[in-house]
């Protein structure tokens, strides 16, 4: 045993008593013919801001080159400055799979910005359906949920698909420690998305996360056809008071919102 336990440094580790929204970590299977297998796809169905929800998880199977398009969703909960950055991939059928960068947090553990600096959470990416991490959002806690179609190939968008696959695995099997301003969620939305386009850099705009999204609109990626505080208003999510999350969340979420050719 160390004489001093607490100089100790922390280990990265997979195998804690997680709460129960992060208990399953997101499996992959590389099938034939563009082929992959899914396991483990959340969608929790919330009822209130106090945690409470009716737990679930499914599996799918979906093909590479059905994929078409990406979104962003930028989430606020208080103030401008601050927002929470994930993507959302669609596919041919319809069906969207949002995947989430997040803090996992066991069962003894609240989220707090100053202790993500010092290596007390680790670093997860939530593989869901948009039902559960949009839909908590903006139907549970009453968030400013705003979803910008981006404007790139469906190649593109299944490369960076496959790049947080990647990233999935590697957690798996190589467990991180989330950093607040080092290995967060736009940190990393921003190495996905540097790994297939080299004129993507680090921008003040990605650290303060608020901003994120006028960062994408002025790299081109958003629809510049309109001014971006107007684009911003479009893309704001309407939910109507008492709505349901049901089968048809994810096109009702997208009227109103358009996509560029």
């Amino acid at each position: 045993m160390a004489m001093f336990p607490w100089l100790t440094p922390p280990i990265a580790s997979n195998d804690q008593d997680w709460v129960l929204e992060y208990a399953r970590l997101p499996q992959v299977e590389w099938r034939a013919q563009g082929k992959i297998g899914l396991r483990n796809i959340r969608n929790f169905r919330y009822q209130s801001t106090r945690d409470e929800y009716v737990h679930d998880w499914y599996d799918a199977e979906i093909d590479i080159s059905q994929l078409k398009t990406v979104d962003v969703v930028s989430s606020y909960w208080s103030g401008t400055a601050i927002a929470h950055l994930f993507l959302s991939f669609g596919f041919e059928d319809g069906r969207h799979l949002a995947i989430s960068i997040e803090t996992r947090r066991s069962r003894d553990q609240q989220y707090s910005i100053w202790r993500g600096f010092f290596k007390h959470y680790m670093l997860t990416y939530v593989l869901a359906d948009e039902r559960d991490l949009i839909g908590v959002r903006t139907d549970v806690r009453k968030e400013r949920v705003y979803l910008y179609p981006l404007q790139i190939s469906p190649e593109t968008a299944q490369a960076v698909f496959l790049s947080y696959l990647q990233r999935m695995e590697q957690l798996d099997g190589q467990p991180e420690f989330y950093h607040t301003l080092f290995n967060n969620c736009t940190s990393n939305i921003l190495h996905h998305a540097a790994a297939v386009s080299d004129e993507i850099r680090y921008s003040w705009k990605v650290l303060v996360s608020g901003y994120a999204d006028q960062y994408i609109y002025e790299l081109g990626l958003l629809d510049n056809s309109l001014p971006f505080e107007q684009l911003k208003k479009q893309c704001l999510i309407k939910r109507p008071e008492k709505a349901l999350i049901d089968e048809d969340f994810s096109r009702l979420i997208r009227q109103g919102v358009e996509r560029g050719s």
